[in-house]
């Protein structure tokens, strides 16, 4: 896992200044932090830039290099920050459920802290909004991050189902998971269709996304949105790879390789 040394480095990406100890505020916040400071990308996908898994290699590219991530990679680091804090995390798969018509393959990256005989869902590797902070993993209870509403319901296929209502919006479901412990292995394979299969939107153009106080701004293909209480504030569309690269930089803080094409 990651030494003090990586854990002070880490803790400077996200601009966290709290304690070291196992706790639900200091979990809360470095969850919320890493939103903020760390963005949701798809830049090497789109580049044919092979993904590693690995502790060291998602070390380098998003802590040293100041890159980002997609959930894989985003939840992977996550995690091992929070096991080389000594907290007691396991892994699931879910599938999201904004495509109603059909059930979505299990291909998202699900972390469980137990703390304080109480479990909490933490996830740091949605594209969209999502919940900000940790989740007590407990049936219909409601549960707010300041921005949206959330809560969990039990299904018999999906398992746990989490629950969003935002700002002047109905409930409707994000995404489901079972409790079969998961293995840093088990990950390849969902992470490899996301990568390489025809089918995955991952490789056709791009997602980008950060989170900043009540808002998330993206890049989806070729639109750059700001959504701010469930309503788009602004929207154009970007003309060239150089408007491109710049608001990478400026607006997600991602600092493009010169040979990276943002649009394929």
């Amino acid at each position: 896992m990651y030494n003090e040394e990586q854990i002070k480095a880490y803790f400077d990406r996200i601009k966290y200044y709290g304690g070291t100890e196992q706790s639900v505020d200091n979990l809360r916040e470095m969850h919320r932090l890493h939103l903020l400071y760390i963005p949701y990308e798809n830049l090497d996908l789109l580049n044919n830039i092979p993904l590693s898994l690995a502790p060291k290699d998602l070390y380098t590219k998003i802590i040293t290099n100041r890159r980002g991530g997609y959930c894989f990679e985003l939840q992977g680091l996550f995690l091992y920050l929070l096991k080389s804090l000594g907290y007691s995390v396991v892994q699931y798969l879910g599938r999201f459920m904004d495509e109603p018509e059909h059930i979505q393959m299990r291909r998202h990256r699900i972390l469980v802290v137990s703390l304080n005989d109480k479990r909490y869902v933490c996830d740091v590797g949605v594209r969209s909004e999502s919940p900000r902070v940790p989740l007590e993993l407990v049936e219909g209870q409601l549960q707010s991050d300041s921005i949206s509403e959330y809560r969990y319901e039990k299904d018999p296929f999906y398992g746990w189902v989490l629950m969003q209502r935002e700002r002047n919006k109905n409930w409707k479901p994000l995404l489901g998971f079972t409790e079969e412990p998961q293995i840093d292995d088990d990950f390849i394979m969902p992470s490899f269709y996301c990568e390489k299969h025809s089918n995955s939107t991952f490789n056709k153009f791009m997602k980008i996304s950060i989170f900043t106080g009540d808002s998330n701004k993206t890049i989806v293909g070729d639109v750059f949105s700001v959504y701010s209480g469930a309503k788009v504030t602004e929207r154009h569309k970007i003309t060239s790879k150089e408007e491109a690269v710049k608001l990478l930089r400026t607006v997600f803080g991602i600092d493009v390789p010169g040979h990276y094409n943002p649009f394929i």
